[in-house]
């Protein structure tokens, strides 16, 4: 019975009901249940002991329902959120030996984990020499922020690969400062065309505009 209660409830969590109305599915078996009981001819302190443990257990079955239903739910969020974190730290390669990674939205010590092991992954995977960190969709850059960059830069380099920090709008560029963080050598740049040109430019390329 729990066994097919569990998959009810995930499978009306998918679905979209909400607790209430899959803790009432449940319950809406008590008065088949008590009607079957009243005609049955029986009377007296037995089927009323019989009624009273019934209407216990069905409860007990609404409630472990409602429990494995939050469960599901928890579970579908937990694993959409690992798809968005996925998505939203993407490692593109924009030319030979040279890859970014544009983040969007806030960084938190999870998703830092996320976005430095792609990163790194995509290092390997293209014999990387430079990263490009686009944190042009990033809403803010606080203390934490930055060291979360510090961390994910530091971990590049580890890996023989040199970083680009670009996105750096004024705003930001007042908030660093106002922060005293120190960025120490990392190369910065406002936009990520100029980060691209900067490391063409390190990887041995000149860019140069076609005549005519």
């Amino acid at each position: 019975m729990r066994d097919l209660l569990t998959a009810l409830s995930k499978s009306r969590a998918q679905q979209g009901f909400a607790p209430t109305e899959t803790a009432l599915f449940v319950f809406s078996l008590k008065q088949p249940m008590f009607e079957h009981l009243s005609g049955s001819g029986e009377a007296g302190n037995d089927v009323l002991d019989r009624v009273w443990r019934l209407n216990r257990l069905l409860d007990d079955l609404g409630l472990y329902t409602t429990e494995m239903y939050q469960r599901g739910r928890e579970s579908i969020i937990q694993k959409q959120q690992q798809e968005l974190l996925d998505l939203s730290t993407p490692v593109v390669k924009l030319y030979e030996q040279i890859l970014a990674l544009p983040l969007i939205g806030t960084l938190d010590s999870e998703r830092t984990q996320v976005v430095m092991e792609n990163l790194l992954d995509g290092i390997i995977a293209h014999e990387a020499r430079i990263a490009i960190i686009d944190i042009t969709g990033v809403p803010a850059v606080d203390t934490l922020v930055a060291q979360h960059l510090m961390k994910t830069i530091a971990a590049a380099r580890l890996m023989g690969a040199e970083c680009i920090l670009s996105g750096i709008r004024p705003q930001i560029a007042q908030t660093i400062v106002h922060l005293g963080v120190d960025l120490g050598d990392i190369m910065t740049k406002a936009t990520l065309a100029d980060a691209l040109v900067m490391a063409l430019q390190r990887t041995g390329h000149v860019v140069v505009r076609k005549q005519g």
